[in-house]
């Protein structure tokens, strides 16, 4: 079985976008994958700035995620969409761990979710992240899984109804391709 790397582009309490990873992940693991959420906010990055860089090295926090990614197979990101693009929390990261290694994603498949309260699911801001990684050459799942109107389909942190079915297939479909 294959080992996944998650991670959320929002740490807020409560996020739709959280609450949809965490629902891909539970598939997942339920069809014997290994899952290693990486929590973003922990890792309290600063923002990616050369010159703190080249002062200051990357933080090890960067490292060790750097090193949970480089471990797995695939990566399930869940992005919020902020005035239409990822969070500034999402593309920070990016940019740090692809300081430890260029290309960190490389030979990863990597599934793009997002989750919204309005109707568009947040596909906006997934195109662009989607733009992110293409750019990176990457391995990107054929479909982004988008969820629009989160707020009456997430109860008690969990996707449901014919969402959940719907969710479930797509992470059936992605773990076929690691």
């Amino acid at each position: 079985m294959a080992k996944i790397v998650t991670f959320s582009g929002s740490v807020r309490v409560g996020s739709v976008n959280t609450a949809l990873l965490n629902s891909a992940a539970a598939f997942a693991t339920a069809a014997g994958h290994e899952v290693d959420a990486i929590d973003l906010g922990a890792a309290q990055l600063p923002l990616y700035d050369g010159d703190v860089q080249a002062n200051h090295g990357i933080p090890m926090a960067a490292q060790a995620m750097a090193e949970r990614i480089a471990s797995a197979d695939g990566v399930l990101i869940a992005s919020p969409e902020y005035n239409g693009g990822p969070s500034p929390l999402l593309k920070n990261t990016i940019d740090w761990v692809t300081r430890v290694e260029m290309t960190l994603f490389a030979g990863k498949h990597i599934g793009l979710l997002a989750a919204s309260p309005g109707g568009g699911g947040g596909a906006h801001g997934l195109g662009i992240v989607t733009q992110i990684f293409t750019y990176m050459q990457c391995d990107l799942h054929d479909e982004t899984f988008t969820l629009p109107k989160a707020f009456e389909v997430i109860a008690d942190g969990e996707v449901g109804g014919d969402d959940a079915d719907r969710l479930s297939a797509w992470v059936d479909a992605y773990v076929a391709h690691l």
